[in-house]
């Protein structure tokens, strides 16, 4: 059985060279195949997720998340967020957000880039934020937020 599975291997690695250099025009010398079996096992749950309505009448989702230290790979997990809601609603525009509470300066990067890939949301350092912007707002909700966000 181990002979038959290193000649399928080596039929598919041939086969990958081949369209890639002959259907994608890719200068390809070599390929090492790796392997595409992932065990997943995981609960993801966004911080907040809402349908939202605009003074203009605007529809569309709201995804906020709150986030309490660096973390470099922040800009996977929300695009992994945002692949989840935008296939449990897919018709829907989602607008996406991070507030930033920790106690160091935000060092995290709020964008994604590849050839095949540009990403990018919302990111907020409540440290730079003047209290008095909720505080002083026409809303009593606002100043709590202010105490709830830990400013």
């Amino acid at each position: 059985m181990a002979h038959k599975d290193l000649i399928s291997k080596h039929i598919l690695k041939r086969l990958l060279l081949d369209i890639g250099i002959h259907l994608f025009k890719l200068d390809l010398v070599d390929a090492e195949l790796l392997s595409t079996e992932e065990q997943r096992v995981e609960e993801r749950r966004s911080d907040l997720v809402a349908k939202v309505k605009t003074a203009q009448d605007q529809h569309f989702i709201l995804h906020l998340e709150i986030q309490t230290s660096n973390d470099s790979k922040m800009p996977i997990r929300m695009l992994r967020y945002l692949t989840d809601i935008q296939q449990a609603h897919p018709k829907q525009r989602i607008h996406q957000c991070l507030v930033y509470i920790g106690e160091k300066k935000v060092r995290m990067a709020n964008t994604l880039n590849s050839p095949q890939l540009s990403y990018c949301y919302d990111l907020i350092d409540m440290r730079e934020i003047d209290y008095q912007t909720l505080y002083n707002s026409d809303s009593p909700d606002a100043a709590s937020t202010c105490h709830t966000l830990r400013l």
